[in-house]
Protein backbone atom coordinates (compact mmCIF):
# COMPACT_ATOMS: atom_id res chain seq x y z
CA UNK A 1 0.00 0.00 0.00
CA UNK A 2 1.72 3.34 -0.65
CA UNK A 3 1.51 5.80 1.65
CA UNK A 4 2.22 9.53 1.40
CA UNK A 5 4.10 10.76 4.85
CA UNK A 6 4.53 14.55 4.57
CA UNK A 7 3.13 17.52 6.00
CA UNK A 8 0.94 20.05 4.24
CA UNK A 9 3.40 22.87 3.57
CA UNK A 10 3.61 26.34 3.67
CA UNK A 11 3.97 27.03 0.34
CA UNK A 12 0.33 25.33 -0.18
CA UNK A 13 -1.25 27.15 2.70
CA UNK A 14 -0.53 30.21 1.02
CA UNK A 15 -1.82 28.75 -2.41
CA UNK A 16 1.22 28.08 -4.23
CA UNK A 17 1.41 24.24 -5.76
CA UNK A 18 3.41 22.28 -3.32
CA UNK A 19 3.32 18.21 -3.27
CA UNK A 20 4.35 18.11 0.73
CA UNK A 21 0.39 16.80 1.99
CA UNK A 22 -0.13 14.34 5.16
CA UNK A 23 -0.45 11.01 5.21
CA UNK A 24 -2.61 8.77 2.65
CA UNK A 25 -2.82 5.29 1.81
CA UNK A 26 -3.92 4.56 -1.48
CA UNK A 27 -3.62 1.14 -3.34
CA UNK A 28 -2.41 1.80 -6.45
CA UNK A 29 -2.41 0.20 -10.08
CA UNK A 30 0.80 -1.95 -9.77
CA UNK A 31 -0.47 -3.05 -6.32
CA UNK A 32 -3.95 -4.19 -6.90
CA UNK A 33 -2.14 -5.96 -10.23
CA UNK A 34 -4.46 -3.65 -13.03
CA UNK A 35 -3.93 -4.27 -16.64
CA UNK A 36 -1.75 -2.54 -18.42
CA UNK A 37 -4.07 0.27 -20.65
CA UNK A 38 -4.57 -0.39 -24.51
CA UNK A 39 -2.81 2.92 -25.34
CA UNK A 40 -0.90 5.84 -23.96
CA UNK A 41 -2.65 7.78 -21.06
CA UNK A 42 -2.90 11.51 -22.01
CA UNK A 43 -2.21 14.10 -19.41
CA UNK A 44 -3.37 16.76 -18.98
CA UNK A 45 -3.89 20.47 -16.60
CA UNK A 46 -5.18 20.58 -13.15
CA UNK A 47 -8.84 19.50 -12.70
CA UNK A 48 -11.59 22.62 -11.82
CA UNK A 49 -13.26 20.19 -9.38
CA UNK A 50 -14.07 16.59 -9.10
CA UNK A 51 -16.98 14.49 -9.54
CA UNK A 52 -18.89 12.35 -7.38
CA UNK A 53 -20.00 9.09 -8.47
CA UNK A 54 -20.98 5.22 -7.16
CA UNK A 55 -20.56 1.88 -8.87
CA UNK A 56 -24.36 1.06 -8.70
CA UNK A 57 -22.60 -2.15 -7.28
CA UNK A 58 -20.47 -4.22 -4.85
CA UNK A 59 -17.28 -5.92 -4.33
CA UNK A 60 -18.12 -10.15 -3.59
CA UNK A 61 -19.26 -11.13 -0.47
CA UNK A 62 -20.76 -7.57 0.70
CA UNK A 63 -23.06 -9.33 2.70
CA UNK A 64 -20.77 -10.46 5.11
CA UNK A 65 -20.01 -6.57 6.19
CA UNK A 66 -17.18 -8.21 9.06
CA UNK A 67 -15.67 -9.44 5.87
CA UNK A 68 -15.04 -6.18 3.32
CA UNK A 69 -11.24 -7.25 3.03
CA UNK A 70 -8.83 -6.19 0.87
CA UNK A 71 -8.12 -8.58 -1.18
CA UNK A 72 -12.27 -8.36 -2.06
CA UNK A 73 -11.72 -4.74 -3.13
CA UNK A 74 -8.63 -5.21 -5.52
CA UNK A 75 -10.58 -8.14 -6.68
CA UNK A 76 -13.39 -5.54 -7.21
CA UNK A 77 -11.08 -2.86 -8.74
CA UNK A 78 -10.20 -5.89 -11.49
CA UNK A 79 -13.53 -6.03 -12.17
CA UNK A 80 -14.55 -2.83 -12.89
CA UNK A 81 -11.73 -2.58 -15.15
CA UNK A 82 -12.17 -5.61 -17.45
CA UNK A 83 -15.69 -3.97 -17.58
CA UNK A 84 -14.92 -0.42 -18.50
CA UNK A 85 -11.94 -1.74 -21.10
CA UNK A 86 -13.90 -5.22 -22.16
CA UNK A 87 -17.12 -4.20 -22.31
CA UNK A 88 -17.13 -0.24 -22.82
CA UNK A 89 -14.05 -0.42 -25.03
CA UNK A 90 -12.10 2.74 -22.60
CA UNK A 91 -8.58 1.72 -22.75
CA UNK A 92 -8.08 1.35 -19.04
CA UNK A 93 -10.45 2.38 -15.77
CA UNK A 94 -12.79 5.42 -16.55
CA UNK A 95 -12.59 6.78 -13.05
CA UNK A 96 -9.55 8.12 -11.37
CA UNK A 97 -10.03 6.92 -7.52
CA UNK A 98 -12.52 3.56 -6.19
CA UNK A 99 -13.46 4.17 -2.61
CA UNK A 100 -14.45 1.01 -1.27
CA UNK A 101 -16.82 0.93 2.04
CA UNK A 102 -14.33 -0.56 3.84
CA UNK A 103 -12.68 2.82 3.81
CA UNK A 104 -10.19 1.43 1.36
CA UNK A 105 -8.59 3.61 -2.09
CA UNK A 106 -7.74 2.22 -4.78
CA UNK A 107 -5.86 4.37 -7.74
CA UNK A 108 -8.47 3.90 -11.32
CA UNK A 109 -6.52 4.88 -14.10
CA UNK A 110 -3.43 4.44 -14.82
CA UNK A 111 -1.28 8.13 -13.78
CA UNK A 112 -3.73 9.06 -11.85
CA UNK A 113 -1.39 9.21 -8.54
CA UNK A 114 1.11 10.72 -10.29
CA UNK A 115 -0.28 13.25 -12.03
CA UNK A 116 -1.81 14.59 -9.15
CA UNK A 117 1.31 14.53 -7.30
CA UNK A 118 2.28 17.14 -9.88
CA UNK A 119 -0.21 18.99 -9.86
CA UNK A 120 -1.94 17.93 -13.09
CA UNK A 121 -4.67 15.09 -14.30
CA UNK A 122 -5.11 12.59 -16.69
CA UNK A 123 -7.51 12.50 -19.29
CA UNK A 124 -10.30 9.71 -18.51
CA UNK A 125 -13.35 8.34 -19.22
CA UNK A 126 -15.91 8.78 -16.18
CA UNK A 127 -17.70 11.84 -17.47
CA UNK A 128 -18.14 12.96 -21.49
CA UNK A 129 -17.23 16.20 -21.76
CA UNK A 130 -15.51 16.66 -18.22
CA UNK A 131 -12.59 14.05 -17.90
CA UNK A 132 -10.19 16.50 -17.54
CA UNK A 133 -11.94 16.55 -14.05
CA UNK A 134 -11.04 13.96 -11.23
CA UNK A 135 -13.62 11.45 -11.05
CA UNK A 136 -14.03 9.42 -7.45
CA UNK A 137 -16.23 6.01 -7.73
CA UNK A 138 -17.91 4.90 -4.22
CA UNK A 139 -18.61 1.38 -3.44
CA UNK A 140 -22.57 2.05 -3.20
CA UNK A 141 -25.65 0.31 -4.52
CA UNK A 142 -29.34 1.43 -4.19
CA UNK A 143 -30.30 3.78 -1.49
CA UNK A 144 -27.20 2.68 1.24
CA UNK A 145 -25.86 4.67 3.35
CA UNK A 146 -22.06 5.62 2.60
CA UNK A 147 -20.38 3.95 5.68
CA UNK A 148 -18.16 6.08 8.13
CA UNK A 149 -14.96 4.28 6.84
CA UNK A 150 -16.09 4.80 3.36
CA UNK A 151 -17.19 8.82 4.35
CA UNK A 152 -13.93 9.06 6.14
CA UNK A 153 -11.40 8.02 3.64
CA UNK A 154 -13.16 9.81 0.56
CA UNK A 155 -13.17 13.35 2.34
CA UNK A 156 -9.45 11.95 3.26
CA UNK A 157 -8.96 11.87 -0.65
CA UNK A 158 -10.44 15.15 -1.75
CA UNK A 159 -7.94 17.01 0.62
CA UNK A 160 -5.00 14.82 -0.90
CA UNK A 161 -5.92 15.81 -4.05
CA UNK A 162 -6.80 19.66 -3.31
CA UNK A 163 -3.36 20.23 -1.46
CA UNK A 164 -1.23 19.08 -4.37
CA UNK A 165 -3.61 21.60 -5.87
CA UNK A 166 -2.32 23.96 -3.80
CA UNK A 167 -5.66 24.45 -1.88
CA UNK A 168 -6.12 25.63 1.33
CA UNK A 169 -9.77 24.37 0.69
CA UNK A 170 -11.53 21.76 -0.96
CA UNK A 171 -12.03 21.39 -4.59
CA UNK A 172 -15.77 22.30 -5.52
CA UNK A 173 -17.62 18.70 -5.44
CA UNK A 174 -20.55 18.29 -8.12
CA UNK A 175 -22.76 14.90 -8.79
CA UNK A 176 -22.11 12.85 -12.10
CA UNK A 177 -25.79 13.56 -12.75
CA UNK A 178 -25.16 17.64 -13.08
CA UNK A 179 -23.10 16.56 -16.48
CA UNK A 180 -24.81 13.90 -18.21
CA UNK A 181 -27.94 12.40 -18.36
CA UNK A 182 -28.00 10.01 -15.16
CA UNK A 183 -28.97 8.93 -12.09
CA UNK A 184 -25.56 8.75 -10.65
CA UNK A 185 -24.54 8.95 -7.45
CA UNK A 186 -28.27 8.43 -6.55
CA UNK A 187 -28.40 9.72 -2.62
CA UNK A 188 -24.44 9.80 -2.45
CA UNK A 189 -25.20 13.03 -3.51
CA UNK A 190 -26.61 14.42 -0.06
CA UNK A 191 -23.09 13.34 0.58
CA UNK A 192 -21.53 16.35 -0.75
CA UNK A 193 -21.43 18.92 1.74
CA UNK A 194 -20.65 16.32 4.23
CA UNK A 195 -17.69 15.54 2.31
CA UNK A 196 -16.91 19.06 1.27
CA UNK A 197 -16.81 20.01 5.23
CA UNK A 198 -14.48 16.85 6.61
CA UNK A 199 -11.89 17.40 3.51
CA UNK A 200 -11.95 21.18 4.39
CA UNK A 201 -10.92 20.51 8.61
CA UNK A 202 -8.60 17.53 6.92
CA UNK A 203 -6.94 20.74 5.13
CA UNK A 204 -7.22 23.39 8.33
CA UNK A 205 -6.00 20.47 10.76
CA UNK A 206 -2.82 19.69 8.33
CA UNK A 207 -2.04 23.44 8.28
CA UNK A 208 -1.84 23.95 11.95
CA UNK A 209 2.11 23.90 12.76
CA UNK A 210 3.00 24.11 9.86
CA UNK A 211 6.18 27.36 9.51
CA UNK A 212 4.92 30.92 8.46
Amino acid sequence: MRVVDRRLSAAAVSGEREANVFPIDIITCPQWGARKPKQGIKTVGAADRIIIHHTAGHHPEVSHPADESREESIRYARAIQNHHMDDNGWIDSGHNFLVCRNGLILQGRWLSVATVEAGHMVDSAHCPGHNHNVGIEHEHQGTEAMTAAQRQASALLIAWISAHYGRDRALPLAPHHQFVSTDCPLNLEAEIPHLTTIANAILAEAAIGVPA
